[in-house]
């Protein structure tokens, strides 16, 4: 039986240091754990990891049950062992070694594909988030490490190009794009509440990673709903609003990226992006810029005399039918975008012109 097999094998590592515990001691815990899982043996494996005298054995190799767990709460079969699964995992969440915890989460996370992937990222964020801030070092570099695997998985989504699209929502993107914010927020808030503190520029630097690679994808191609209705309605706003608040809590204004894109020395040149994560940035500013200009996101950060030349002021344009404005009525895509760009510069390049000087701070 399951249980008497992880009885035996926790009653063996009880006499041993944690240093002593050997790797056939952490692949019979995983097995017999897992059977226990499978077997349904929920509630018993739930007193094991409960009971003190385990806690440094549950410490060392409880990591190995976020697989088998996490798996069992996808499925689903049995309802009424959900409780005692969602019990297990939080426990495992809280008495794990972090950094193993976070590897073997990560994994979890590349693992699905198709609408697998929503789910798995929607069950896993708050955990994920709650490891990378218990870790006593290289938080940054794990929190770099977990934005860019959660984008790496959610840019494989379809992004739904209509408002039927949006509100059936079938592969999850919508839902991964609300609650990544809130997964971002606290790494946000600790970069912001001192930008010059050294130990904030490598956490400063992922995140404005982060924010490029959001920029081009979902939102470069995404389908946005009428201004008319509430901002709170349309997720892929939403998204663009806080990703464009994001840069400028950091320390990154839209006026600043823009307009020291494409120079020789740019604000960021010191970040060391990979090759393809450089050629993707050209994307990423466009994509700002039309946010912006023509869909009017994040214009709260534009000196006012270059608000009034931007795309979401209809003085610019009397019956506001030259850039892609919610009363328009036809679909918005990658090349409607172009235009609508091409527009935007057009009717703001004027304005950048004369205050340049201005914006530079």
């Amino acid at each position: 039986m399951a249980v008497e097999e992880l009885q035996c094998i926790i009653k063996r590592c009880q006499i041993l240091e944690e240093h002593d515990f050997k790797e056939e001691d952490f692949g019979l815990f995983q097995l017999a754990g897992q059977r226990c899982i499978e077997d349904g043996y929920i509630n018993q494996l739930l007193e094991i990891i409960q009971d003190e005298k385990n806690k440094t054995i549950i410490k060392t190799m409880g990591w190995n049950l976020v697989g088998p767990v996490v798996r069992c709460l996808l499925r689903g079969r049995e309802e009424d062992k959900r409780e005692e699964c969602f019990l297990i995992f939080d426990l495992l969440v809280k008495l794990c070694n972090p950094k193993e915890l976070l590897l073997g989460l990560l994994e979890l996370i590349e693992e699905p594909s198709g609408k697998q992937i929503s789910q798995i990222i929607l069950l896993l964020l708050q955990p994920l988030q709650t490891v990378i801030q218990k870790l006593p070092n290289n938080k940054a570099y794990s929190a770099g490490l977990a934005l860019s695997t959660l984008w790496s998985q959610l840019s494989l989504l379809p992004v739904p190009h209509s408002e039927e699209q949006i509100q059936a929502d079938d592969y999850g993107l919508c839902q991964c794009c609300r609650a990544l914010i809130e997964f971002t927020k606290p790494f946000v808030a600790e970069v912001a509440s001192d930008k010059e503190d050294p130990a904030n520029t490598k956490l400063k630097d992922e995140l404005l990673k982060f924010c490029f690679k959001s920029l081009k994808c979902p939102l470069l191609t995404a389908q946005f709903l009428e201004q008319s209705e509430e901002v709170g309605n349309d997720p892929f706003r939403c998204f663009a609003s806080e990703i464009i608040g994001f840069l400028s809590q950091i320390g990154y204004p839209v006026p600043q990226i823009i307009l020291n894109h494409g120079r020789k020395k740019r604000t960021w040149d010191y970040l060391e992006f990979e090759e393809e994560e450089d050629r993707q940035l050209a994307d990423s500013v466009a994509a700002l810029t039309y946010l912006v200009f023509v869909q009017g996101i994040g214009t709260d950060q534009l000196p006012m005399v270059l608000r009034t030349g931007s795309g979401v002021d209809d003085s610019t344009c009397e019956d506001g039918r030259l850039t892609s404005r919610t009363g328009s009525g036809r679909k918005v895509t990658p090349k409607s975008k172009s235009f609508d760009f091409y527009i935007s510069v057009i009717i703001s390049s004027a304005h950048v012109q004369a205050c340049t000087q201005v914006i530079q701070y």
